[in-house]
Formats: structure tokens, sequence, C-alpha cells
């Protein structure tokens, strides 16, 4: 099967066959201000201490779990960055409903005209979405050698009445916006890597060995109070002695404390590794970006809005890995809270 990388380089060499496939030079195309990396490095990093997880999950005594107060400075500012993708991905919609911006006249084809320069990239766009939605097409170009991927599609441009155009081929100082890197590339990196939730199975695994001995903890604390005596409780007739049985839950409710804290000493390691993995993953779109400024004055051409839609999965990325953290941190602090207020 034709992979996305694949997919994408055939759609650039067709762009660059088309000629008149892109954007003006000049033409600015804006992402959102952001360094991933550095914004990710101003979350609060988890919890060592099962205390002071307990009061970022329980910020007021008696009112349950609310984690949003700790987190809410960071969370508003993530929402921000996210809001401000939405809204320049819906205004280049705005402007070009067909997904790809207007072409533009150069000197590739100086006798192209107004009528001429509609028709190519009409064909240009028909044929990419073809090989989009064709796979079998799609699949014929890739196994072709360059030349003759070159051959066939000015062929199925020449069938709908386009000429190759005549003047000075694409050269490193006039080809079309955003070839100077390979955004198809990395852009489909970021969104494979930061898709593979294999890096949850070393969490789960914890998980499980810490939920397997809470579980003997009870079954622990179960059998204890059977084995206590029963005694007279009034009109309720006979039970274990109510005073025993508190004894044996805080006990239990001790050892659970002392599990959930052991279990927060590895998770965290583990925690950070993940943010760790996460700059790893993003690294390359991250600088690359940066490098360009963040489109303040760089046209990404063909390539904007895929290049929009990783910088937005980033940033939804980091957002995933601070709910993964704050779940963690609930479940823990569960036990802390059972037994500050047990007995109240």
């Amino acid at each position: 099967m034709l992979i996305i990388q694949d997919i994408m380089k055939k759609i650039t060499l067709l762009s660059l066959l088309a000629c008149l496939f892109f954007c003006p030079k000049n033409h600015a195309q804006n992402l959102v201000q952001v360094d991933a990396v550095a914004f990710l490095n101003q979350l609060s990093a988890p919890s060592t201490q099962l205390a002071e997880a307990h009061q970022r999950i329980y910020p007021v005594k008696g009112q349950g779990v609310n984690p949003q107060p700790f987190y809410q400075k960071w969370t508003s500012q993530l929402e921000v960055h996210v809001q401000a993708i939405q809204k320049l991905n819906a205004s280049f919609y705005q402007q070009n409903p067909l997904g790809y911006a207007p072409t533009a006249s150069t000197n590739l084809s100086p006798k192209a005209n107004a009528a001429q320069e509609k028709e190519i990239h009409a064909a240009s766009a028909s044929l990419a979405q073809k090989m989009l939605s064709d796979p079998a097409f799609a699949q014929k170009i890739a196994n072709m050698s360059e030349s003759e991927q070159h051959a066939f599609i000015a062929k199925e441009l020449a069938n709908q009445g386009l000429k190759p155009a005549q003047g000075t081929p694409n050269m490193p100082s006039n080809a079309p916006a955003g070839m100077d890197r390979n955004w198809a590339e990395i852009c489909t990196n970021v969104s494979q890597t930061l898709s593979d939730l294999t890096w949850m199975e070393a969490q789960e695994a914890i998980e499980s060995r810490y939920e397997n001995k809470h579980a003997a903890v009870q079954t622990w604390a179960d059998e204890a109070i059977k084995k206590l005596p029963l005694i007279q409780q009034g009109e309720y007739g006979r039970d274990h002695d109510p005073a025993k049985v508190k004894v044996i839950q805080k006990e239990a409710l001790v050892k659970h404390r002392e599990l959930a804290q052991a279990m927060l000493s590895e998770m965290n390691p583990l925690l950070l590794s993940f943010r760790k993995q996460y700059q790893e993953k993003v690294s390359a779109l991250n600088e690359a970006i940066k490098r360009v400024n963040f489109g303040q004055n760089y046209n990404f051409g063909i390539f904007y809005t895929q290049v929009l839609q990783a910088q937005g999965m980033m940033l939804m990325a980091q957002e995933n890995l601070m709910k993964n953290e704050v779940t963690v941190l609930e479940k823990l602090a569960y036990w802390e809270d059972q037994l500050v207020h047990f007995g109240k």
C-alpha cells in the first residue's frame, strides 16, 4: 500500500510539473508564534510527594477533586494557542475554499494569461485529488522512475489541453514556495509518532502491578475484620467491634497510602520521560518552523495547512500529556485524601 510520505512526494512532483501551482513568494503565511518545547517546559513537573499531589488535586478541603486551579494558567494559555490555530485555519479556508491558495503569474510561463493559469491550476488540483482518492493511480506513479513520472504527468496534463510551460525551469532561486524544506515529510513524521501510543504500555504495567497490591491490602483488611469476635450491638444484633474494625481500616489505609507513594516514586520519572520523548518527536518540526520565524516572512506554499495542522497536533499532544499526569495524580492522591479524612 502507498504510504502517506509517498503520496506527498508525488503531489510535490505534480506541483512542480504544473508550474503555476504555487503562491507568490512574498506572501507570508503565519503560524502561531509558540515554541512547543519551551511551552511544555512551562508546565509544572509532576509531583514527587503524595502530600503535594494531594494539595494539587484537592485544593480546598472538603470540596473534592479540582485540579483546575493549579493548572489553569498553563491550560488557559494552551487554549489561546489552539484557538489561534483554529482561526488561522478557518481564515485560510474562507479565502481558499478548495484548500490551496490562488496561483500567481511567474516568469515560468510568460505567455500564460489569467484564463490559462486558471486551467493549469484546476488541472493540477484535479490530479492531486485523484492521487489522494485513487490508491491504484497513486501506486502506479509511485512505482515509476522519476523520468517516467515526469513524462506520465506531463501527458496527463496534455490530455487536458495543457502544454508544459516554456521558460526557465524551477531552480533553487525560483522554486515554488515552501520547496526549500521537506515540510510534507516532517509533518507526516510528527503526525505518525504522536499518534503512536505504545509509550503508555510501561505506565499500564506499573498501574496493573499496584492495582494487584492494593487488592491484596483490601483482601487482608477484609480477612482481618472477619476474624474479629462478634459482640452484641443492642437491638441490631451481633457484629464486629466497631472500634477494632476502625483500627484495621486505618491500618489498611496507611498501607494503601504507602503503596500510592511508592507508585508515585516510580511514575514520576516515567512521566518525565514521556515529556522528553515528546520533545524528541516534535523537535524537527518545531525547529523548522522556528527557523522560518513561524511564517512571519515565509510562504509555505501548498504545505501551509499541513504545517498548521501539525502545529495544532503538537499542542494537543501536550494537553494529552498533562491530562494523563493529572489522572495519575488523582488516583494516587485519593489514598492521601482518604487517610486525611478518616474518621471525620
